[in-house]
């Protein structure tokens, strides 16, 4: 019965790291769309949030990587 655990496991840290990669390329588009040396101080909230959430995304999956023993990426 072990096995059965382990195995919903692996899928829902796949099913999570799909959507994590997902997550990072929207925000990586999301990015091509702004513009880091803007003069407004709201567009410019919006890049660093950007910015803040792509780095939180790339160490969740780093976390996950390591997770299931994976070499860092």
């Amino acid at each position: 019965m072990a096995e059965v655990p382990e195995h919903h496991n692996r899928m829902a840290v796949e099913r999570m790291r799909t959507r994590l990669a997902r997550a990072e390329s929207e925000l990586e588009a999301a990015q091509r769309f702004l513009d880091p040396k803007t003069g407004d101080p709201a567009e410019l909230d919006v890049v660093r949030a950007v910015a803040n959430a792509r780095h939180s995304v790339g160490e969740a999956l780093e976390t996950l990587r390591l997770m299931v023993g994976e070499p860092g990426g």
